[in-house]
């Protein structure tokens, strides 16, 4: 019964994806908004439901280990999981203004919560900051939006595929059914392959974290799976990496901000989550400016080492919720193998691309 869940939730998620971005590409073409700031915004917003969803019911059950292991688990997983994946399957472009705007802002986000974190506890003055973040970075993305369409000449392709949509009451009726029952597939499904793979994971005895950063964080990622891979297929790589940071700065600002200001309790940080998850987050994030600007895309070996990583990730987790003697070893190899061997590749890239490296650093 519990594959069969898992196989329809699947199911469901690929659907949904499909459907929303349907309508998501026509509002942006209504609108005259580029897929890139609509990645940033809209689908990065509703991509990120499942994992309000699921911190929402956790804070107020008293469930706090569940609520940072999901957001952080979440982040963790768009970066290393959801950019790997998109980017074997077709190397992803990455715009200028994702390295000089977005990509500091995660990192910023990134390192505030860790900040906020550090005394072992999330209170409400810490969930206000976090929202009050969220507001600056609407009002700013609003004035880019503005921005964008000013500066768009009178005849653009915006025009030619206004033409082909729907007009009047229809267009609204039709597209906003598709993000409605689009956004109810994701989550539904989302839900159903979440609750599968936990009753999977508790059978099996994993701690509330390592099931938040793991199996729980996995699932409310799959909707930004689903809709990047579902982008590429509609040639909008672009829009896959924005969907992504989008995300992630949406997890932190309003995702754990709402759910810190709403729960019941001051939320308590785990010791393991300050000593090892956070930190790494905030490392995946600042990755992500040397990966983007060697060439301005993600490429399939790129794809593959951020694989390679949250598949580490996830087996030193295992190992230390097991208790295993393998995970000093596994320490040893990444730190003096894997990890300097990845800094070299990167180091190279960015060299050979030293031409985009001054263009981001002219901003």
């Amino acid at each position: 019964m519990t594959a069969i869940t898992f196989i329809a939730g699947l199911a469901a998620l690929i659907g949904g994806a499909e459907l929303f971005l349907r309508g998501v590409d026509h509002f942006g073409v209504k609108w005259r908004v580029s897929p890139l700031i609509m990645g940033l915004t809209v689908v990065a917003f509703a991509t990120g439901a499942p994992e309000l969803a699921i911190s929402l019911q956790a804070a107020i059950a008293g469930n706090a280990d569940l609520v940072l292991g999901n957001i952080v688990g979440s982040n963790i997983a768009n970066i290393l999981l959801i950019l790997g994946i998109s980017a074997i399957i077709k190397p992803l472009a990455v715009k200028l203004r994702v390295v000089q705007i977005d990509v500091p802002i995660v990192i910023a986000a990134s390192v505030l919560l860790y900040v906020i974190a550090f005394d072992g506890e999330l209170t409400t003055l810490d969930g206000v900051w976090l929202l009050l973040g969220l507001v600056a970075y609407s009002v700013f993305t609003f004035f880019q939006i503005k921005k964008e369409r000013d500066n768009q000449p009178e005849e653009t392709d915006f025009e030619a595929e206004q033409r082909k949509l729907s007009t009047g009451w229809v267009f609204y009726v039709k597209n906003i059914g598709y993000l409605i029952v689009g956004m109810g597939l994701i989550i539904q499904g989302s839900d159903w392959m979440v609750k599968s793979a936990v009753e999977i994971a508790t059978i099996l005895g994993l701690s509330e974290l390592v099931i938040g950063l793991t199996i729980v964080s996995i699932g409310t990622s799959l909707p930004e799976v689903a809709t990047s891979i579902a982008t590429i297929r509609k040639g909008n790589t672009d829009m896959a990496v924005a969907n992504v940071m989008g995300s992630n700065l949406y997890n932190i600002l309003l995702t754990l901000g709402l759910t810190v200001v709403i729960a019941p309790n001051i939320l308590t940080v785990s010791p393991a989550a300050i000593a090892l998850d956070l930190p790494f987050m905030v490392a995946v994030s600042i990755m992500c400016i040397p990966i983007f600007i060697a060439g301005f895309d993600i490429t399939k070996l790129d794809g593959a080492i951020l694989l390679f990583y949250y598949g580490s990730y996830l087996t030193y987790l295992v190992l230390d919720a097991v208790g295993s003697s393998f995970e000093q070893t596994m320490e040893m190899i990444m730190l003096y193998g894997v990890i300097p061997a990845t800094l070299i590749y990167v180091f190279r890239r960015v060299v050979a691309h030293r031409k985009q490296l001054k263009k981001v650093i002219n901003i």
